[in-house]
């Protein structure tokens, strides 16, 4: 087959914010299908850090702007010009859309469905366009696919006729992510915590990735165990989130806060490894890729109590109450406290291997 992709999303792809899962999803498919040829479309030149296959094709169709009305046009007239050169048996919406105007088969991949739920940072007119919109997709497509049963759950909620075509593919994390022997341990620590242990949270600065309330939560764990403990905060740095970055100039613990806002993946991969534990306070995210990637580190989580952190963690997770910032720090205290505690909860862990089941983007 010859199978087109949107494929600008995985330019936006990063470690510690989306858990690169378009990318690595796309670089699986394509490896392990050498028999089909894949087309990827981008709005801009993609960067030679990704060593894609031989049987990988880049078509770059500019994009002029970053307006609704030019997007709009890219997507619905520039790119379905592009797809009917190249003769395609099969579009792949990675990034939860696609051009209707196109009589090429399609499938779509929805990551997120926050705005069903009035996530914090989502602004109004995205959450309109997104609430109209994506049921256009999901009855045009062929099939639907969703990264989790939480995810399942939000679309069938929004499109109940979308359950005859919605498939479940279970995510991974990238192979990077492996447990740290005491050593190795040792030296994360020295080189981004001052040697001490460290809470680490992945994801982007953003009011939607509640960090406030985090940061309320470490005061009192300070305030408690008068602990030498760090938080490092590892994800970019956003817009959104400017009164969270200012709000730490003000912060009594603010040296105790290591903020990395550009890691590589294998960096990631080490901070995720030498943690004392991750914590995962978003609630509306409809994957928890970070928490996927502290299981495959054999590293205990704590975790705002929510669907996506409960189906990717299960009872490896320690849960805080959502609506008290009390609960969040007494669990805090109660993981570092507690040594059996954490031992019994990484008893508990529980890895996923996706590289079985990519099947379900192209078959019917």
């Amino acid at each position: 087959m010859r199978i087109g992709v949107n494929a600008s999303c995985v330019l936006r792809d990063t470690p510690a914010d989306t858990g690169n899962i378009v990318r690595d999803l796309l670089l699986g498919l394509c490896n392990h299908h050498p028999e089909h040829q894949f087309i990827l479309f981008f709005d801009q030149a993609p960067s030679g850090v990704i060593q894609w296959p031989g049987n990988v094709t880049t078509v770059v169709i500019p994009l002029s702007g970053t307006q609704a009305w030019r997007r709009y046009l890219w997507l619905e007239w520039k790119l379905v010009s592009a797809m009917k050169k190249q003769q395609l048996d099969l579009f792949l919406g990675l990034d939860g859309q696609f051009p209707l105007r196109s009589q090429v088969p399609a499938q779509l991949l929805i990551s997120d469905m926050g705005f069903l739920h009035g996530a914090v940072g989502i602004p109004s007119a995205a959450q309109r366009f997104l609430q109209k919109n994506l049921i256009k997709y999901i009855r045009q497509a062929k099939k639907v696919i969703v990264l989790s049963t939480t995810l399942e759950k939000d679309v069938l909620q929004y499109a109940p006729e979308a359950a005859a075509k919605l498939k479940v593919l279970k995510p991974a994390v990238d192979a990077s992510y492996h447990p740290l022997e005491w050593e190795a341990r040792e030296e994360v620590k020295e080189t981004y915590a001052g040697r001490v242990e460290y809470f680490a949270v992945v994801g982007r600065v953003h009011p939607r990735n509640n960090l406030l309330p985090l940061l309320k939560a470490f005061s009192a764990l300070k305030r408690r165990l008068h602990s030498n403990m760090k938080l490092l905060l590892i994800g970019d740095h956003t817009s959104a989130g400017r009164e969270i970055i200012e709000s730490l100039t003000s912060y009594k613990y603010r040296n105790d806060v290591i903020l990395l806002p550009e890691v590589d993946q294998a960096e990631l991969a080490k901070l995720v490894a030498g943690a004392y534990a991750l914590v995962y306070p978003p609630r509306f995210e409809g994957v928890a890729m970070p928490v996927y990637a502290a299981m495959q580190s054999e590293v205990p989580v704590i975790a705002l109590d929510g669907a996506a952190a409960r189906e990717a963690g299960g009872d490896a997770v320690l849960f805080a109450d959502p609506e008290s910032l009390e609960d969040l720090a007494d669990k805090m205290c109660l993981l570092y406290k507690d040594e059996q505690l954490r031992s019994r909860l990484l008893g508990n862990i529980k890895k996923a291997d996706w590289a079985t089941v990519l099947d379900v983007l192209i078959t019917d």
